[in-house]
């Protein structure tokens, strides 16, 4: 993870950023190209293959050590917004759908995670499920469904440049045939692959939905951009220390 950047304008400027990412989402949808579900899949064959990789070079060990915090912490968030919507109205019906496909996604990255990140020295101590349920929960809890889609959409946008980087990194040390096996080494690059392009479907289609109400402003822009900002460097931060503990 790269550390925190010296300009503290840098996540007000993602949040610009998301906004106009919502006005493609919502191009997207009339279009019918916004994707639903999952595409992740992880077969025990391929994982088997992947865990031959191992013993991975530090960078790469403490990256799959945030990886494997990072979905325990995915998952919780879906499990937490779930547990809010069972003491509110039937009208959330639309969040609930969200919630069920999201977090089945999320599922599928951890199943997979925990398979190759199995030692008890290669798991972060850091208590993301606690974190991730506190956060889906107060998310939902306090500002409904547009709450947890921003709270989605910020934690993604982390997680795409999490990803991406680490996508980038493998892949320039393959192409100088830095890693053996490389079949092993390519599965894992493919898993990564699978895994962030989920990531940014779900980005995507929390910016859909957000994208019906871009024209909120006054005090609700102000907490959907205190929102955003607070969760996206929680998740960096959390990121951080996780590759550490």
């Amino acid at each position: 993870f790269h550390s925190a950047p010296k300009n503290p304008g840098m996540a007000l400027g993602i949040f610009q950023r998301s906004m106009v990412l919502r006005a493609t989402a919502a191009a997207k949808l009339q279009l019918g190209q916004v994707r639903h579900g999952h595409s992740f899949s992880a077969s025990q064959a391929t994982l088997q293959l992947v865990l031959q990789s191992k013993p991975w070079p530090p960078w790469l060990r403490r990256e799959m050590r945030s990886n494997w915090a990072g979905e325990t912490g995915a998952v919780a968030i879906y499990r937490g917004s779930h547990w809010a919507l069972r003491s509110q109205s039937q009208s959330q019906e639309e969040l609930r759908s969200f919630v069920e496909e999201h977090v089945a996604a999320e599922e599928a990255h951890l199943e997979a995670m925990e398979s190759l990140v199995c030692e008890p020295d290669e798991r972060s101590w850091m208590p993301a499920t606690a974190f991730g349920w506190a956060l889906g929960y107060l998310s939902t809890r306090i500002r409904g469904a547009h709450g947890m889609y921003v709270t989605t959409e910020a934690v993604e946008s982390f997680v795409e440049e999490h990803y991406g980087d680490q996508i980038a990194r493998l892949e320039l040390e393959l192409q100088r045939g830095e890693h053996h096996p490389l079949e092993a080494y390519r599965a894992l690059l493919e898993l990564l692959r699978g895994a962030c392009a989920d990531e940014v479907a779900h980005k995507e289609d929390a910016a859909k939905r957000l994208a019906f109400k871009q024209g909120r402003s006054g005090v609700s822009g102000i907490l959907d951009s205190l929102q955003f900002s607070a969760v996206y460097w929680a998740s960096k931060v959390g990121a951080a220390i996780a590759k550490r503990l």
